[in-house]
């Protein structure tokens, strides 16, 4: 079921209009300074490049200023802050929004409907996949930055080294898994998996042709533990009872010292990776390289992250910061002072920026692999029909917490388990209907 379906539509009707009760999309009273005085907005983001992405706006722009402000990332307290902020009437104007999370703060009425100024840009650049993510009951609810194709990167010299080739299927995947092991006696796996990062194995799900979320009718489905969502637990559980993988805490030090001593030679990653990547191993430059993730047989890929720009609800300003939002998103300019730093290497969502990033991103590290060329080329292969819930946001911690304890074992089904309880109820508790 597409995103942009009249029964999606119906069952997140629900949810806009909570939003729109509070905060609506009428006439901007503030498109201009006073006396000539720039329009001032506000900004709040975690994200790397967005502060000198606003440096930039404010030194080729004189009719509006932008104060930026960092808040945690969106998980780790900035969605509670920003909730916080709109209860307290002092929100900043503009807000960067994880994909997976704008359900959840339209729902909360944080969000601005943004339809008479972002609907008619947005439709212009963003692929269908994405548009889909921003849009809910009809209407557009922020502007999309980027795209986050799921991707491998792999050791070139240390699979080399093994006689390993590039899997591109799961089968193929596992046989390359075990001759790691084998040829480096032990010293060695493929890859250390994170077990517990929800949006890793909900992006495996999604290219397996889970639909996590949906609707009936004028209500929610939740179907986490579908038989694609079985089957991707399945795999992983085998490989972690052969010890095929590593499986370390996401992001943890034990995990990045895994990569540095060569214990684990891949990573399941997306488009944004390779800036992380080439940041937290510097001394590896030149060694590796990204493929498709592997598949099951037919190309595909799940989308893993991915953010937007929003209008909180309250914003008096809606017109300036609808034209930095979509500056941000647009122009050459912005994306070129996003990834100068070379701490991201995000894929435009608009595809004609994506040359402009490409030169922004040095591509020495990885051998002069054009990284932004296999990445893009993945976009299409996003499986489609994929939403998020409103009450995504929770159940992922649900989730995080149920991972955390299967990792050793490699029992991640009852975690799914745990996620469908819990996504339920919390649709139930949040007032909007339960399909069943």
């Amino acid at each position: 079921m597409k995103p942009s379906s009249p029964a999606l539509a119906a069952a997140v009707a629900s949810l806009a209009l909570l939003a729109t009760a509070c905060g609506g999309s009428g006439d901007d009273q503030a498109g201009a300074g006073t006396a000539g005085q720039p329009v001032e907005i506000t900004y709040w983001s975690w994200m790397p490049g967005t502060k000198e992405m606003a440096e930039e706006f404010n030194r080729t722009h004189e009719d509006i200023e932008v104060t930026f402000s960092e808040i945690p990332a969106g998980l780790n307290g900035g969605y509670d802050k920003l909730a916080k902020a709109v209860k307290a009437g002092n929100a900043p104007d503009v807000v960067n929004v994880e994909y997976q999370a704008l359900p959840d703060l339209v729902t909360q009425g944080l969000l601005r409907d943004s339809s008479a100024e972002l609907a008619k840009p947005v439709a212009a650049y963003a692929p269908a996949s994405v548009r889909g993510l921003v849009t809910l009951g009809g209407r557009t609810w922020a502007a999309p930055y980027d795209v986050a194709p799921q991707t491998l990167y792999y050791r070139k010299d240390l699979f080399a080294k093994y006689g390993v080739e590039v899997p591109e299927t799961w089968d193929e995947f596992r046989t390359a898994a075990e001759k790691v092991r084998t040829a480096s006696g032990g010293e060695a796996r493929i890859l250390d998996f994170w077990g517990d990062d929800t949006a890793t194995w909900a992006g495996l799900a999604q290219q397996a042709g889970a639909r996590w979320y949906g609707s009936s009718g004028d209500a929610w489905t939740v179907n986490i533990t579908d038989p694609a969502t079985k089957k991707v637990a399945d795999y992983w559980k085998d490989l972690v009872e052969d010890d095929l993988v590593l499986n370390h805490k996401a992001w943890s030090p034990e995990a990045t010292k895994a990569v540095t001593d060569a214990k684990a030679i891949a990573l399941i990653g997306a488009s944004w990776s390779a800036g992380s990547i080439r940041t937290t191993y510097p001394k590896q430059s030149g060694d590796w390289a990204e493929a498709p993730l592997p598949h099951w047989g037919t190309p595909a890929t799940g989308a893993v992250g991915g953010s937007s720009f929003a209008l909180t609800k309250d914003t008096g300003k809606a017109a300036a910061a609808a034209e930095f939002a979509l500056w941000a998103t647009t122009d050459p300019a912005a994306v070129k002072s996003r990834l100068a730093a070379g701490t991201s290497s995000a894929l435009p969502a608009n595809e004609k920026l994506r040359a402009t990033a490409k030169a922004s991103f040095d591509a020495e590290y990885f051998g002069g692999q054009d990284i932004y060329e296999v990445a893009g080329a993945q976009v299409p292969a996003i499986a489609e029909d994929w939403v998020w819930s409103p009450v995504h946001n929770s159940t992922t911690l649900t989730l995080q917490t149920e991972f955390g304890k299967a990792q050793k074992s490699g029992e991640f089904w009852a975690a799914f388990q745990a996620g469908q309880r819990a996504a339920e109820k919390a649709i139930a508790d949040r007032g909007l209907k339960l399909a069943g």
